[in-house]
């Protein structure tokens, strides 16, 4: 076991404060209700399309979920340097409610998309507000168990959530998907007031950055919405005038940035080779993630002809993996105080999953499925959480919960671009044959037929994702190594890894 020199003896890790420990189980209540809620409609959008109609805009009930939640990150994340987290968070949480309330009485789909983006906006400051909490609760050598418990819930909520979706529409309807956050939530919402008093503002004399927040919200939306395939604005001239958008809002936030005193994403957190990793790891896993939960049950359901609820089954196996991989790889960082060989191991074994994905036809066995997922479930667990504790032990305390957000915001970013993307293509490619099966078509030579085009489009979306994670392996391969805090010799711990100064890996 790794320990901390105190003079001539050895004193073993600290053991956890119980008050940190009760806070963080109702933190996990929450962000596992607001991790299912990601992914859950995979498997209620057609009751939600049957109920509310509007089908030119269902794909809008993933998308505005997944856009607010990317753009609103930063600035929850900003506001936790700047005031209290505690109210934050308790605020965080209220929107998420609220916004899941509007969801399961929405009477037609502009009000569900509304209330979907006000979901989001919630979930953005969960997902900001509890990595940076965590890293304030515990200590950085014993936080690796916590974030891996962190990630090995969130990663287990946004597999399971087509699952839920599937029995809940099955058995008591789709809006009962949303109304069980209120009576999960709240009891833990108390749980977490009760014990985090404790945690406090950096500085309360720093200044919201309201106008880099605008510009970094501008340029994340325009851009999402130009990749969007399925974007109704981001057609022909439409998508061009987005990327100007997006790109006049870049090019105004960077000097802005430099000039403002606290930005709301400090770009000299990122000349750190380390952090820059991080944050790109992050970006990668998001991208992957979303992509294998998505579309693995809508695979089941359209080419092997699964009900919702065994389609969302299928994702055990990648459930499994994930919880054990991120507890698993969590408390083996802090054994033995490094990281890089375990994110380079889950970067190498999510590469493997992806390349077999990609062998995916109308003929593939159900082993070989459910190999390719176990091999993603690992991969991820040892690449999600791993790399916020990376970036936490490279930062500052004062940009703690700024780089904290980035890593955050990158990671719903490539989420948000991947479903984007490679839906849109699907879309494009299969849309008279998912159409076809979806009236009722089950069998005969015409269904064979739609759903081994539909095999081939999702092996082919599968292919797209491996070179993703190969950049992954690349990243892992030259990510420095730098020493957990406690584990650096006492003069050099207290110093932020914002000049890009590491101790050689061995």
């Amino acid at each position: 076991m790794r320990t901390t020199s105190t003079g001539g003896g050895q004193e073993a890790l600290p053991t956890p404060p119980r008050g940190a420990v009760a806070a963080f189980s109702g933190m996990m209540v929450v962000v596992f209700l607001a991790g299912i809620d990601s992914t859950v409609v995979a498997t209620v959008l057609p009751s939600i399309l049957a109920d509310l109609g509007g089908a030119s805009l269902l794909t809008w009930v993933v998308t505005s979920y997944l856009l607010t939640t990317a753009v609103s990150v930063p600035l929850w994340g900003k506001a936790a340097d700047l005031t209290g987290k505690r109210r934050l968070y308790v605020l965080a949480t209220t929107v998420f409610l609220i916004g899941s309330v509007a969801v399961a009485v929405a009477p037609n789909m502009p009000i569900m998309l509304t209330a979907r983006a006000l979901q989001g906006i919630g979930t953005g400051g969960l997902m900001a507000l509890t990595p940076t909490i965590v890293g304030e609760l515990f200590p950085v050598e014993i936080r690796g168990r916590f974030h891996g418990r962190q990630g090995a819930i969130l990663a287990g909520a946004n597999i399971v959530g087509p699952l839920v979706g599937g029995v809940f529409t099955a058995t008591l309807g789709w809006r009962a998907a949303f109304w069980i956050n209120l009576p999960l939530a709240l009891p833990a919402l108390v749980l977490v007031m009760r014990h985090l008093s404790s945690v406090a503002p950096v500085q309360r004399s720093r200044r919201l950055d309201l106008v880099g927040a605008t510009l970094l919200a501008a340029a994340s939306a325009a851009l999402l919405l130009a990749l969007s395939q399925d974007s109704a604005l981001a057609s022909g001239s439409s998508r061009l005038v987005l990327l100007i958008i997006a790109g006049a809002a870049v090019m105004a936030y960077l000097p802005w940035q430099n000039r403002h005193s606290d930005p709301i994403l400090p770009l000299r957190v990122l000349r750190s080779p380390i952090i820059a990793g991080a944050i790109t790891l992050s970006f990668l896993a998001g991208a992957t993630m979303l992509t294998v939960v998505t579309y693995a049950p809508m695979y089941a359901q359209t080419v092997q002809n699964q009900s919702a609820a065994m389609s969302g089954a299928q994702l055990l196996p990648l459930t499994a993996a994930v919880l054990v991989s991120n507890l698993l790889g969590g408390s083996l960082i802090t054994w033995f105080g490094r990281y890089r060989p375990f994110i380079l191991l889950g970067t190498l074994a999510t590469t493997a999953g992806s390349v077999l994905l990609a062998t995916l036809d109308i003929n593939t066995p159900a082993a070989l499925f459910t190999v390719a997922l176990i091999l993603m479930g690992v991969g991820l667990g040892l690449t999600m959480q791993p790399a916020v504790l990376v970036l936490q032990n490279a930062v500052g305390k004062s940009d703690l919960g700024s780089a904290t957000a980035a890593s955050t915001f990158f990671r719903q970013i490539g989420s948000t671009l991947a479903i984007g993307i490679l839906g849109g293509l699907l879309t494009a490619r299969t849309g008279p044959q998912l159409s076809e099966l979806a009236h009722g078509m089950e069998s005969g030579a015409a269904a064979t037929a739609a759903r081994t085009e539909i095999a081939s489009a999702f092996g082919d979306i599968f292919l797209m994702l491996t070179p993703v994670m190969a950049i992954g392996v690349i990243v892992a391969l030259i990510l420095p190594e730098k020493p957990l805090a406690s584990s650096a010799p006492a003069e050099q711990a207290p110093k932020a890894e914002l000049e890009g100064k590491t101790t050689p890996s061995s």
